[in-house]
């Protein structure tokens, strides 16, 4: 993609060049995305390394915000390792960086062995059935073929057990890793968010352990929560996801130390005037309790605003944004609308076609998850595929940079 000379790009249906306005874009909401903000928080977080290599992950087509203007941006920043859930996605991020390391969380060597092979991926092996298929077929390819090993410390999910692992080291050091080039051992905490949880230190003793089976394998056990618990858990490999994207997962409200990246708006459709006692939405779940002046917002579940957002009883609303103002939701979240309270907005300052910020500078991804009983990272994932992104503070000379 050809950024424009001003350094934004939208993704869509079409393509304005200059900032991002309310009525430069006619569609119904849109994703801001501040790469700008992503290539400081790059560089907070590599700031935080304490000698280690920060890497990014840009799984889940970088978290949803896209990988190829993400994956440039970071490149911009100092990044040259990335770490994707899956082959595909490290099959795309290979064609638009043929110099970075890129490693595979999730690999299927039943299925991606050649496409691993061909792109220079590092699959990370995760039991011994791994181990001995990509061995094999190094074997048979009469090449040393790269790995990581994915150790389990505590957290339960993919891992190598502590007997696969100590078995493996000592196979390891026996054949010098004939056929396995080990580019990394590594481990993934499990409440890394939490700095207080007991179980941080517990996996870090296990994980010490376990990578010394592999001397001189660089090692990595820190996410985004890990970098920010400390030097200790930095070892030689840093793996911020969701900090890059503008979440502080020690959810840190004084003195942030990552800007958000992401804005999600949607356009004021139609304001109206209701009497007391009318209605709003499915299911009449509000009553309006006096007259009422409110406002339908072109975005709902469809476009990632979770049906949980929805106004309740014994629940204070979700508050939005049009500039200064919050406007609370009322009633429920439907596929495609939501409902505002427009009383403490003059009529001026919020006519139809002013665009409501749903997350973004002035309302916390965290309080929308909050409210929708879950985390940022399903929030941020889930933005909706109609929902054009658009992106500003491109650094222009990397744009078309293969």
């Amino acid at each position: 993609m050809k950024a424009c000379a001003s350094g934004n790009r939208v993704t869509g249906s079409s393509r304005r060049p200059g900032p991002p306005s309310s009525s430069a874009l006619p569609v119904s909401s849109r994703l801001v995305v501040d790469l700008g903000a992503l290539r400081d928080n790059y560089r907070a977080l590599a700031a935080r390394g304490t000698g280690a290599e920060c890497a990014a992950v840009v799984k889940a087509d970088a978290y949803g915000l896209g990988l190829e203007p993400v994956a440039r941006a970071l490149v911009g920043a100092g990044a040259r390792t990335f770490f994707t859930a899956f082959t595909a996605e490290a099959v795309n991020l290979r064609a638009l960086l043929p110099d970075a390391g890129i490693f595979v969380l999730s690999p299927s060597l039943e299925s991606d062995a050649a496409a691993l092979l061909r792109e220079r991926l590092v699959p990370c092996l995760y039991d011994r059935a791994g181990v001995e298929a990509w061995s094999a077929l190094g074997t048979a390819q009469g090449v040393r073929v790269p790995a990581a090993i994915h150790v389990e410390t505590g957290i339960h999910r993919l891992g190598m057990s502590e007997g696969e692992a100590r078995a493996l080291g000592r196979e390891w050091k026996a054949d010098g890793g004939r056929w396995l080039d080990l580019r990394l051992v590594m481990s993934h905490l499990a409440n890394g968010d939490d700095p207080k949880a007991r179980s941080n230190r517990v996996q870090l003793e296990r994980f010490r352990g376990l990578r010394s089976l592999f001397p001189q394998v660089p090692a990595s056990l820190a996410n985004s929560a890990g970098v920010l618990l400390g030097p200790e858990y930095h070892f030689d490999l840093t793996r911020p996801g969701i900090s890059l994207f503008g979440h502080d997962p020690h959810y840190r409200d004084t003195a942030p130390r990552v800007r958000p990246v992401a804005t999600f708006e949607a356009r004021l459709a139609q304001v109206k005037h209701l009497r007391a006692g009318e209605t709003v939405g499915y299911g009449a779940t509000f009553t309006c309790p006096h007259a009422m002046r409110i406002g339908v917002v072109l975005a709902g579940y469809a476009d990632g605003l979770p049906r949980r957002m929805s106004s309740s009883e014994g629940k204070s609303p979700l508050r939005l944004a049009i500039g200064p103002h919050r406007v609370p939701v009322l009633g429920r979240v439907s596929m495609d609308m939501t409902v505002v309270d427009l009383g403490s907005v003059a009529p001026e300052d919020a006519p139809p076609g002013t665009m409501v910020e749903i997350f973004g500078p002035s309302v916390s991804i965290e309080s929308v998850a909050e409210r929708a009983g879950t985390i940022p990272n399903e929030i941020l994932t889930g933005i909706g595929r109609r929902v054009p992104r658009v992106y500003v503070n491109e650094d222009v000379s990397l744009s078309g940079a293969g």
